[in-house]
């Protein structure tokens, strides 16, 4: 979901003088060298071969082939088999791990993950989200005390507020009560919304008779006309991102990137891609700092930055990831955002939204859709887009079908989150060759509200339709799409959203009949996501050549009840044969 146009990015990272914007991020290479250095090298350099035995190892090759032993030399996978085969492999005197009845996987992927933007967040916005405070009252309360412990006239940014699983909408005259000595600007985790407070639109200047803002930017309205305190999509929530979120400092960003890389290191994760987020400007420092971090960093160029993006076309053919050289950074696809949230109701829809006659906005026409395809296939990248909304996905499918046809040799064309996918859409994609990388947490975390509120017990029973895409021959994946749930990183919380489909709201099951079956799910993680990134040819499966990306769990998946999936616990993961984390 998060964020078009990368203008809260763009933001973000401006430079503290104002007169360039020229990303700072990560230029003092010798510090982050001295600060953060892991023993992760980019280089393959010649290293004692190293075997994992005396535990479950899954190369997630096949049908999931369970060997006994692991073999790698030099950051890549040397040989898997049984513990003769894998020794007669090896030279010299290899390093054994001892696995004592541990689990390993091929390195878990997130395929939709906003890298810089969430480190960014985590820093800079006062996090009021559901993972720290259940209820609207409970956030009222924290913001008031807040309030009172900050210098009078001081901004006051909240952040990965949920309206709907923490009590709805902020009013004006709710947030006014909370301080009118302070602007404040709450943003909600969808990232299509936020609200803010009277001293704050006066701050922004917001004029009483504002319209509809260039780009879809607009403030909501009381019966009478007057500001309610909503604000609504990007360029009306910039006019107070750009008063109430402090611009960080190059050091500050060095460190927040770092220590987000180390919690998706420390949850399994070890690849991560940033789509649509990542600016032109900010690859070179990206691919430098790479090197130092405990995972690999894919990502997209927004289709905005056409021009900018064919400087990188060089780097190799558009079906596989475009490597920097000398680094763990990699590109692959162009990013277009088609609507908005489905919890804003926001989101392009061929139907009705319940209760309502309205069916959410396009972003484009279908001519200026077509228009973004043409000029992403003339630069040379496949696609990716943004499509919560059936009405969303049926433009997309007919821009890609116009431009780039069936199972084009440009590449995996993707579409993003895919929530209200149809029958008819699936079949549409099998057959065209395009695939769905799903964000289960909206099943977590929005299936009840989706079936009571939003679009009713049938349309929401097929949200998120893993066991349906699966079905039809689709190798879907699934993602965290962070910041966007405001939940920590857990994989193997998408595995166990995947097997259950159980709403945390109530308790109830969303959807029964799209279940999938443990294979499936962790293929979603592992295998299927390394595709959709252009990276099947080195990772997501345990196989002779490819990198030594290794997830290690305390215990076997496939051993382990459905409802305590994701509390199995990480002990190591491994990048190009050496360990990141554990």
């Amino acid at each position: 979901m998060w964020c078009r146009k990368s203008e809260f990015s763009e933001h973000l990272t401006a430079n503290f003088s104002g007169k360039r914007r020229k990303l700072m991020l990560f230029t003092g290479a010798g510090s982050i060298t001295a600060a953060f250095h892991a023993g992760l090298s980019a280089q393959d350099v010649d290293r004692p071969d190293t075997v994992f035995r005396n535990g479950s190892i899954y190369t997630m090759s096949g049908n999931s082939q369970k060997v006994e032993a692991l073999a790698i030399r030099n950051g890549k996978i040397l040989g898997t088999g049984s513990v003769d085969q894998v020794m007669s492999l090896t030279k010299n005197k290899p390093t054994i791990v001892n696995l004592e009845g541990r689990t390993v996987f091929p390195g878990f992927i997130d395929p939709h993950n906003h890298v810089v933007l969430s480190s960014l967040f985590d820093q800079l916005l006062i996090n009021v989200g559901f993972a720290k405070y259940k209820t609207k009252d409970q956030v009222k309360s924290f913001m008031k005390t807040t309030a009172a412990k900050t210098p009078a006239g001081q901004w006051l940014a909240f952040g990965f507020y949920d309206n709907l699983l923490q009590g709805g909408d902020w009013s004006m005259a709710e947030i006014n009560d909370i301080s009118t000595s302070h602007p404040i600007f709450i943003f909600y985790v969808n990232g299509h919304v936020g609200a803010a407070n009277s001293l704050a639109f006066s701050k922004a200047d917001i004029p009483q008779n504002v319209g509809m803002l260039t780009g879809g930017g607009y403030f909501g309205r009381d019966r009478d006309g007057q500001f309610n305190g909503l604000i609504y999509n990007e360029p009306a929530l910039m006019k107070f991102a750009d008063l109430a979120v402090p611009k960080p400092s190059p050091e500050l960003l060095e460190k927040a990137v770092v220590q987000y890389a180390k919690q998706a290191a420390a949850s399994g994760l070890t690849t991560l891609h940033e789509p649509g987020t990542v600016k032109p400007q900010w690859v070179e420092p990206l691919a430098k700092l790479s090197n130092y971090l405990p995972i690999r960093f894919s990502a997209s160029f927004s289709s905005d930055a056409v021009e900018e993006s064919k400087k990188y076309t060089s780097l190799g053919p558009s079906n596989k990831a475009r490597i920097l050289p000398n680094s763990r950074f990699s590109l692959f696809g162009m990013k277009c955002w088609t609507d908005g949230s489905n919890q804003a109701e926001t989101a392009a829809q061929t139907q009705p939204y319940l209760h309502s006659d309205k069916k959410g906005t396009l972003s484009y026409t279908q001519i200026q859709m077509t228009e973004i395809c043409k000029k992403a296939k003339a630069a040379d990248w496949t696609m990716l887009a943004h499509c919560q909304g059936d009405a969303a996905i049926d433009e997309y499918l007919n821009a890609l079908e116009t431009v780039y046809g069936a199972n084009p040799s440009a590449g995996l064309m993707r579409v993003e989150h895919a929530t209200m996918l149809r029958q008819d859409q699936i079949e549409r994609m099998k057959k065209l060759g395009y695939e769905p990388t799903f964000m289960t947490d909206f099943v977590y975390l929005y299936g009840a509200a989706y079936r009571d509120s939003i679009f009713g017990p049938e349309r929401a029973a097929f949200m998120v339709p893993c066991a349906a895409a699966h079905k039809a021959g689709l190798q879907y994946s699934v993602h965290s799409d962070n910041p966007a749930a405001g939940m920590p990183m857990n994989p193997l919380r998408h595995v166990q959203i995947q097997l259950m489909r159980q709403c945390i709201a109530d308790g109830s099951i969303v959807g029964p009949d799209q279940r999938v079956d443990l294979d499936t799910a962790l293929r979603a993680v592992t295998i299927n996501p390394s595709r959709h990134i252009g990276m099947e040819h080195m990772l997501g499966s345990l196989e002779v050549g490819k990198e030594a990306d290794l997830t290690i769990l305390e215990k076997d998946p496939f051993q382990t009840e459905m409802s305590a999936m994701s509390a199995i616990k990480v002990s190591e993961t491994w990048v190009a044969g050496q360990k990141a984390f554990g």
